[in-house]
């Protein structure tokens, strides 16, 4: 959990501690998430995540950086950060339990392709898993060229 000033961690009382212990066991809120930036849960390394977050401009964010330093890792490029107009376009996708398919990047010396589909929303990441190669109309690609990126709907 990431709280914005360590003062309000130091502030809790006793009943907003037993509502991050809840969040903590459950994987769910009884309540608010108190004073809480963003709390995340996750279990069986990774293979179930949940995110709660309090202003949606912090996960916007987050999504944007971290599309951007995965895409350094797989392919050695440092790209531009995504323009404001994209990142709001992601995370409203993110409603329809959106799905960035890193695996299946193309890349050549012109463009950067990364396919973008919704699946909904689904707590059985096997079955998320198995979508991948499922998937062969892709809804939208984001594309990384002359130092720019841009949203292109398949149509």
């Amino acid at each position: 959990m990431d709280f914005s000033k360590e003062k309000d961690l130091d502030e809790l009382t006793k009943d907003e501690i037993a509502g991050l212990l809840f969040f903590s066991h459950l994987a769910k809120p009884l309540h608010n998430l108190p004073k809480v930036r963003f709390a995340y849960y996750a279990h069986d390394d990774g293979w179930f995540n949940k995110l709660y977050i309090t202003h949606l401009q912090d996960y916007e964010i987050l999504l944007s950086r971290v599309i951007i330093l995965k895409l350094f890792k797989l392919t050695g490029l440092k790209l531009e950060n995504f323009p404001k107009e994209i990142s709001a376009i992601l995370i409203e996708s993110t409603r329809a339990g959106l799905f960035i398919d890193l695996s299946k990047i193309v890349n050549n010396s012109v463009e950067l392709k990364i396919p973008i589909t919704a699946i909904g929303h689904y707590t059985d990441m096997n079955k998320v898993y198995d979508f991948r190669e499922e998937i062969t109309n892709y809804q939208v690609w984001l594309v990384y060229s002359t130092k720019s990126w841009k949203l292109i709907k398949q149509e």
